[in-house]
């Protein structure tokens, strides 16, 4: 009964660890990652209590791995938000009214 327990419990924090680490709130998968860490301990030692061989921890420590992973490479390589988007587009309409003024100038003869 407890490592049933122990193993949904090391199942729904290792998925919720997954995609919170996935978003751009990876540092909140901490807390899950370490809850399904410790779920997948406990089923180890009472697995092996039982001597029984279960696949479930090699899937929880996976998932572990991957969410652990994905953490660590987010926050050493943030992504970069865009801001305010006001000064670019002001910049391209002066550039347009630059552009038209321009093409205003050139006199375009029309002699085939």
């Amino acid at each position: 009964m407890i490592k049933k327990l122990f193993i949904i419990l090391g199942f729904v924090t290792a998925i919720l660890a997954v995609v919170l680490a996935v978003t751009p709130l990876s540092t909140l998968a901490i807390a899950p990652i370490i809850v399904a860490f410790v779920s997948g301990v406990l089923v180890l030692l009472v697995s092996r209590k039982e001597k029984t061989k279960t696949k479930t921890i090699q899937y929880i420590f996976l998932m572990v791995i991957i969410a652990l992973f994905l953490t660590i490479y987010k926050s050493f390589n943030p992504t970069s938000e865009i801001g305010d988007t006001k000064q670019l587009e002001q910049r391209d309409e002066e550039n347009l009214e630059n552009s038209i003024k321009t093409l205003e100038g050139i006199e375009i003869e029309e002699d085939f």
